[in-house]
């Protein structure tokens, strides 16, 4: 069915045809059609993101820039050009060559732009990321690893039994395990491998121990504050980040001798004005590393660790 046609795109219509005036004996209908099909395209990521939950600033947004890359392209369409429609008495061969790799180029790069914009709109507009949306998630997981576990290990109780007595459990195989015909033979012969299992549990399961210290941490003492020679050092359970920052700018040369000692682990974030990394457990030893004499700051008082 074909799609109702909005017309995001119709002041357009004219440098539509324009495009088409050197590569084809019908214009008009290259321009409309063209007109049309981007009108189509534009209609969907609309929707698309409208689905999505996005609000209408940000698509009005995403709307201008389309046209803005759209009639770009448009512009750079007009300046292909064909010898069926030009003649081909003197030619300008490479002339003709690089205007059609600039029409390409500026289409890609519309296109390409189209696609990242679009996920990353969808990506921004997800809930930010917190200890306890991702703990949720690792315990759901989790859940989900030891229940699959104990199924194949049920599975394996099955299988074996069956090789015994001669039963065909295909159908059991199928709707349980959603194992393919052609693989019935071969799950039969060496069964659901549990080592894996293990291994993916305990790593989930320490995970879940990482978050929820942090979360407790996050609690009790979300921001604590130590000095060093030329500077502090904060752990900030609040955004779960180390920060470094420097009392005067470091030159080059410090700058390169800090990251040599373990900052170039880091990265650098304007908003915070600071050197910055992800608090984990390596990220801790690193920075005992670096700065091995820090004084924490407790009500205003100094007092050494």
């Amino acid at each position: 069915m074909e799609q109702i046609n909005t017309g995001h795109l119709d002041a357009y219509l004219t440098a539509a045809k324009q495009a088409h005036y050197n590569t084809s004996f019908s214009p008009e209908k290259r321009g409309e059609q063209l007109i049309k099909d981007y009108n189509n395209q534009l209609n969907e990521d609309i929707e698309e993101l409208k689905g999505k939950g996005i609000d209408d600033d940000t698509i009005e947004s995403y709307k201008t820039r389309y046209k803005n890359l759209f009639s770009s392209w448009l512009s750079a369409k007009s300046r292909t050009f064909s010898a069926m429609i030009t003649g081909p008495a003197n030619f300008p061969v490479r002339r003709h060559e690089k205007a059609n790799r600039s029409e390409r180029r500026h289409y890609e790069l519309w296109q390409e732009w189209r696609n990242r914009a679009k996920k990353a709109i969808v990506r921004k507009s997800k809930p930010e990321k917190t200890y306890t949306s991702e703990l949720e998630r690792y315990r759901a997981e989790l859940a989900a690893m030891q229940k699959n576990h104990e199924l194949m290990k049920e599975g394996n109780k099955r299988i074996k039994a069956a090789k015994k007595s001669g039963e065909d459990i295909s159908e059991y195989l199928k709707t349980t395990f959603n194992i393919q015909p052609h693989m019935i033979e071969w799950t039969m012969k060496w069964g659901f491998g549990l080592t894996n299992n293990n291994a993916n549990m305990k790593r989930v399961e320490q995970r879940i121990k990482e978050l929820e210290k942090k979360e407790s941490m996050k609690n009790e003492n979300p921001i604590t504050t130590y000095t060093f020679d030329g500077g502090k050092l904060i752990i900030n359970y609040e955004i779960d980040r180390l920060q470094v920052m420097f009392d005067t700018r470091p030159t080059s040369q410090e700058l390169n001798a800090w990251k040599d000692k373990g900052l170039n682990s880091y990265n650098w974030s304007p908003s915070n004005n600071a050197w910055q990394r992800k608090i984990t457990p390596n990220a801790i030893w690193i920075v005992k590393r670096m700065l091995p004499q820090l004084t924490k700051i407790n009500n205003n008082e100094q007092t050494g660790i």
